[in-house]
């Protein structure tokens, strides 16, 4: 079930230096606490990374597939309550405990989608800017416990050498012109490679879909996104 793991997690001396307080009510213990657990809103069916309706696996839909799009979509729970909190307590506050948790949770959702074999893990990059200014890339990090966890691997196979405004409060429109040609691929060769890109939070899929189109121009031959939450 989904809350079973955070029962087994094993305290250590930082939990008793600095112990570990409810995202969401404030209570002691955890991170989520067991209450707020339940008020953690699950994406309960795979979506088409298009269109955003109920899609097989997770897989894009046929009519919605183009040549440079994503081939598959794997979100695991709505942009609100506790997940939306926790989510904002890493990128703001640097509580990077926190992602440990969110990943135990988000990794019992991954039997819903059909994942493609034999993948690469790619975080979706900051401009350098950003990213010092941050001290570091919420997607990388989320990238690297879930290569941990998975045994699989992680390549930052992009650069984003555009520095974008925030795509916080666009329209879909806005979001598309906003992140144009704002990634390069670094030099590795990628044909025939299967790729899934990696981010905290997919809302219109403009940044991923930017990404993707990068990619399979570069030569990439499937490229799904992921992401802990849907906005």
């Amino acid at each position: 079930m989904l809350y079973h793991k955070l029962s087994t997690t094993t305290m250590n001396i930082l939990d008793f230096i600095f112990p570990r307080k409810c995202v969401s009510c404030g209570r002691f213990g955890a991170y989520v606490c067991p209450s707020c657990l339940l008020k953690i809103e699950l994406v309960q069916n795979p979506i088409c990374p298009i269109c955003q309706r109920q899609a097989v696996g997770g897989r894009v839909h046929p009519g919605c597939k183009t040549k440079y799009n994503l081939d598959g979509l794997v979100v695991g729970f709505r942009y609100r309550g506790p997940i939306k909190l926790s989510i904002s307590k890493i990128k703001y506050k640097w509580i990077w405990d926190i992602a440990y948790t969110v990943i135990d949770l988000f990794s019992e959702q991954i039997w819903k989608f059909n994942i493609p074999g034999d993948f690469v893990l790619v975080p979706i990059p900051l401009h350098t800017k950003r990213k010092n200014w941050r001290g570091f890339n919420q997607a990388e990090l989320i990238c690297q416990i879930l290569a941990k966890k998975f045994g699989c691997q992680l390549e930052n196979l992009l650069k984003r050498h555009v520095e974008t405004k925030t795509q916080v409060g666009l329209t879909r429109e806005e979001r598309k012109k906003n992140i144009k040609n704002a990634f390069t691929v670094n030099k590795y060769d990628i044909r025939g490679r299967t790729i899934i890109l990696v981010d905290d939070v997919y809302t219109t899929g403009a940044t991923m879909g930017e990404a993707c189109r990068v990619l399979k121009q570069d030569g990439a031959s499937v490229v799904w996104g992921m992401a802990i939450a849907l906005g």
